[in-house]
């Protein structure tokens, strides 16, 4: 486990340009705006696909946008890179939804506590 945490993986997002812009103002290096299914499955499959990607955060339009069975249940499923699911902001956002307990809510664990030096 400590040689996938030294690699340094990247947190990548596919979202709206709203979204986009919040999370490039936050450090996120890698984001893409999509309008339609077709670039919204192009680019998680990519995303999925490089081993340099930690976390994909896709807003809830893009997943909806997702019709291919098989990439919807990979999204789902997988670990590595794992698949976070975030609200858009009109959906009305709470306190407790940050994105640690977003994904401690999609995968049961706390991954802060992986992480952290002992």
């Amino acid at each position: 486990m400590e040689e996938r945490v030294e690699k340094g993986y990247k947190i990548a997002l596919v979202a709206n340009q709203q979204l986009n812009l919040g999370f490039k103002l936050a450090g996120v290096t890698e984001s893409t705006t999509v309008s339609d299914t077709s670039e919204a499955e192009s680019k998680i499959k990519e995303l999925i696909g490089r081993d340099d990607v930690g976390i994909i955060i896709v807003s809830t339009s893009v997943k909806r946008m997702v019709r291919d069975r098989r990439l919807q249940d990979t999204m789902e499923t997988s670990i590595l890179p794992l698949v976070v699911q975030v609200p858009e902001p009109n959906e009305g956002i709470t306190e407790e939804d940050t994105l640690r307990n977003l994904i401690m809510r999609a995968i049961g664990i706390d991954i802060s506590k992986m992480f952290s030096k002992q």
